[in-house]
């Protein structure tokens, strides 16, 4: 271990603490009136006449802003929205859609921030389960909303519409529209104990679960955003492509800028092949950023102009470590601030020294214990109590929760109750489970290993997926790759599959001589998928459940699919398929 790591690691610790400890004695109280909406009144009358949002080159002063979010918020209260009460908020990344959260704070009404890719039931169960009064929609969104609701809840609902890439259709409310005449709005006191808004998880598992944000903790995740990961100046530009539906575009990135008074640049939606070219044109000096974003912009054809940018830090989740050195390389970016977190959860850990593939150090609270890698139950020694890991070694990453670190849950209470542990260092003591497996590095660096879950068990052995899917990746013609176990008839455990974007230069012979080479037999992928489209969140977090399910049947894959079989790859026909399942073909 070398000492520059182990010196950056305590000046963390007394940096954390001599940012963190005024806040926790005097201001983050449960009954003191703070919101991020607070952050926001200040820009409003320190910079007025600066750049709030800029919007498809549509620029928004801080002023004019505000009267914006007073006119949604008047209108609102005029069609019956009071404190407490819920309104969807079903939209692409406009600036819109953070006026509406705004006026939402004004008002003392809950935003539910509707996932974008959320059709069918899914949407029906989202909008449903918080009881909405109403739903503010991009216009593009309304045809897969009035199809997926019962005309009951349709009813019910009072719907308003914002144009987006499609028109606000004839005989629809135009918000913008019937806003601008709404009269005064009368402002509603916000306490740091109110719900602010609801965050839906992925759904990654099933129907998403809708996840209780506190004023008090969209304050404090904005606060960890601003001092640990942009720590951004009034002067700073924000390029925001992350959904503004989740937590890390949201809170980390554009709430934890807003409270410096930072200029939002906001795209409606991700594109790798206009990234750049925006960056560049806004001189955009931050971003935030999930892994898959940065690999999708690695598989841009490099150019003479991938550092041409003022860019000075980013900031975000799930950067891997095989391409961490190689997109800070070729991009020339200064600073990599990589956090680890859920919306959710309790225990944020931030590498704000961007040391490659880590997530941060242990904080005071936080704990990676012993556990069965594939379930991901804690072991308990004799005395039934959990055990720290060793240096080396890979656990469940769990959080004790205290008066300070509080577990705010889900609406569904029995969801929140399967994430609380208790009894796991002495009796009586209880802790947040957060589902993710990490390891332990020397002086307490983390780095993270994978979902409780994604790992499965082959050949007896432990088998991490994202370990696997690091080593595919490194192979130039694999773009992309999801990797997975799946069921057959004829073994115990799970066999590897991994789904693959490959380019037309993708060669099987010699992947399989990378595969050969840079896995163990027992991590080797029995199956692959070839798929032209990875299919992911709204977040691009890996959707595996699905696929899980699907296994590698020709019959009902569209997909080619390939077995390992004496060190080369050979397509799955449904004679082949029998003779995995009976046993026939042995692995």
């Amino acid at each position: 271990m070398s000492l520059k790591w182990a010196i950056n690691g305590l000046l963390d610790d007394i940096y954390f603490m001599a940012q963190g400890l005024p806040r926790l004695l005097f201001t983050w109280k449960d009954d003191n009136q703070l919101s991020i909406l607070n952050f926001f009144e200040k820009n409003v009358k320190k910079y007025p006449h600066e750049v709030a949002f800029i919007f498809k080159d549509q620029s928004t002063t801080w002023q004019e802003a505000d009267e914006r979010v007073s006119q949604y918020g008047a209108y609102l209260q005029s069609q019956g929205i009071e404190k407490g009460d819920c309104f969807a908020l079903l939209m692409d990344n406009s600036a819109d859609f953070l006026m509406l959260l705004l006026a939402a704070h004004r008002i003392g009404a809950i935003a539910a921030l509707i996932n974008t890719t959320v059709t069918g039931e899914g949407l029906k169960h989202v909008v449903t389960i918080v009881d909405a009064k109403a739903a503010v929609l991009g216009a593009s969104h309304l045809e897969k909303f009035e199809s997926s609701m019962p005309d009951a809840e349709l009813e019910s609902l009072k719907l308003f519409l914002v144009k987006d890439s499609m028109d606000v259709p004839e005989g629809y409310t135009d918000i913008n529209n019937a806003s601008q005449n709404a009269g005064e709005v009368n402002p509603q006191p916000l306490k740091i104990k109110d719900v602010a808004m609801y965050i839906y998880t992925s759904g990654t598992t099933g129907l998403p679960k809708a996840a209780l944000i506190t004023n008090g903790r969209a304050v404090k995740t904005s606060y960890a955003g601003q001092f640990f990961g942009f720590r951004a100046k009034q002067k700073d530009i924000l390029y925001l492509t992350l959904p503004l539906y989740h937590a890390t575009g949201l809170l980390w990135s554009w709430a934890g800028c807003l409270r410096a008074g930072s200029t939002t640049v906001i795209k409606e939606k991700f594109s790798a092949s206009e990234f750049w070219s925006d960056v560049r044109k806004h001189k955009v000096t931050m971003f935030g950023y999930v892994g898959e974003l940065c690999r999708y912009l690695m598989n841009v054809p490099a150019n003479e102009e991938d550092q041409n940018h003022h860019l000075r830090v980013i900031s975000g989740n799930g950067l891997r470590p095989d391409i961490w050195e190689k997109f800070q390389t070729r991009f020339k970016i200064p600073k990599i601030r990589e956090l680890y977190g859920a919306t959710e959860g309790v225990g944020a850990l931030v590498n704000t020294h961007g040391r490659p593939g880590m997530v941060g150090r242990y904080m005071r609270g936080s704990l990676v214990v012993k556990c069965d890698l594939e379930t991901g139950e804690p072991i308990r020694n004799s005395e039934g109590y959990c055990e720290s890991v060793e240096i080396g070694e890979t656990g469940l990453f769990v959080s004790e929760l205290s008066k300070i670190a509080t577990f705010e849950g889900y609406l569904d209470k029995q969801a929140s109750n399967k994430k609380i542990m208790t009894d796991v260092m002495k009796d009586g003591d209880t802790w947040f489970n957060s589902g993710d497996l990490l390891t332990r590095h020397e002086n307490n660096w983390l780095s993270f290993a994978d979902r409780v879950g994604d790992t499965y068990r082959w050949k007896s052995e432990n088998v991490s997926t994202m370990e696997v899917a690091a080593i595919i990746n490194k192979y130039p013609e694999v773009l992309d790759s999801n990797v997975y176990g799946v069921e057959v008839a004829s073994a115990d455990g799970r066999a590897g599959m991994a789904l693959m974007d490959v380019s037309e230069d993708f060669d099987f012979e010699v992947f399989s001589e990378h595969v050969e080479k840079n896995l163990n037999t027992f991590q080797r992928p029995c199956f692959v998928r070839i798929a032209e489209v990875m299919k992911t969140t709204g977040t691009f977090k890996h959707q595996k459940e699905d696929l899980k399910k699907q296994g590698f049947d020709p019959s009902t894959i569209e997909d080619k699919l390939y077995f390992y079989q004496k060190g080369r790859y050979i397509e799955i026909d449904d004679s082949l398929y029998q003779r995995i399942q009976s046993g026939e073909e042995r692995f």
